[in-house]
C-alpha cells in the first residue's frame, strides 16, 4: 500500500492515477474526500486526515509500506502556516511513518531549499529534508523547480487568458525554471517503487529557463 499525502493536488493526483495504472494499491490522504472521488472510482482508498492532526497521520500510515509526500502550504496563513504544514505537519508524518514501520519515504522539497535561504518556506524544506534524513527511513528527496501549473498557470496565464491582463510584481526580468507537475510525478513513482538504495536526491527541472514577461507573451500568443 503506498499512502500519497497530498493526494489531490497537481503532483499528488497524477502520481496516483500512474500507480494505479500499474495495479499498485494507493491510498489517499485528504482534508476534504470529495476532492479524490475520480481517483476513488479509479481503485484509490481514501482516507480523511490533515497534516495538523497527529492522530490522523498515525492512522493514515497503517500498514502502509511507502509514502509520498507531496503536501505544501506556500501561501498559506494563519492555522495553514507553512510552520504547521510544512514544519510540524511533515516532522509528524516521519514520525508516524516510522512507527508504522514504513519501508520506504519519498519527499517532494524544492530546488534551492538551503538553511540560509531568504524565504521561510525554502528554509523548512530544508530542514525537514534532515530531519528526514535522521529518520531511519529509506528515503529519497525530489527538488523540483517551480511548478507550471501554479507559478506559470495560475498566476499568469489564467489572468490573461480570463482578463486579458495580469498583474506582476517587479519587471518580470528574471529568469526562472519551470517544470510539469507530471515529469516530477514520473520520478516519484519510480521512487517510490525502487526496491533497493536509501538517500537519492533529484534534482527535476524543465528544459530552459523563462522570465515572467516571456510566460506573458506566450500566454498572449495563446489568448491571440
Amino acid at each position: 500500500m503506498i499512502l500519497i499525502v497530498g493526494g489531490t493536488g497537481a503532483l499528488g493526483s497524477v502520481a496516483a492515477e500512474k500507480l494505479l495504472a500499474q495495479r499498485e494499491a494507493v491510498r489517499i490522504m485528504t482534508r476534504t474526500p470529495a476532492k479524490a472521488e475520480a481517483l476513488q472510482a479509479l481503485g484509490a482508498e481514501v482516507v480523511q486526515g490533515d497534516l495538523r492532526d497527529q492522530d490522523s497521520l498515525v492512522q493514515a500510515c497503517q500498514g502502509v509500506d511507502a509514502v509520498l509526500a507531496s503536501a505544501h502550504s506556500v501561501m498559506g496563513s494563519g492555522s495553514e502556516a507553512s510552520k504547521y504544514i510544512d514544519d510540524q505537519g511533515h516532522r509528524w508524518l516521519i514520525d508516524a511513518a516510522k512507527a508504522a514501520g514504513v519501508n520506504r519515504f519519498v519527499y517532494v522539497s524544492a530546488l534551492g531549499a538551503a538553511p540560509d535561504h531568504p524565504a521561510n518556506f525554502f528554509r523548512i524544506k530544508y530542514k525537514i529534508e534532515q530531519y528526514l534524513r535522521k529518520g531511519g527511513l529509506s528515503f529519497a528527496i525530489l527538488r523540483p523547480t517551480a511548478f507550471m501549473e501554479s507559478h506559470a498557470y495560475m498566476l499568469i496565464g489564467q489572468p490573461i487568458l480570463e482578463k486579458g491582463k495580469v498583474t506582476l510584481f517587479g519587471k518580470g526580468k528574471n529568469p526562472r525554471n519551470f517544470v510539469a507537475a507530471a515529469d516530477v510525478a514520473h520520478f516519484a513513482v519510480m521512487m517510490l517503487l525502487k526496491a533497493e538504495g536509501s538517500g537519492e536526491i533529484l534534482e527535476i527541472g524543465g528544459p530552459e529557463n523563462l522570465t515572467n514577461m516571456q510566460v506573458v507573451s506566450l500566454y498572449e500568443g495563446v489568448a491571440g
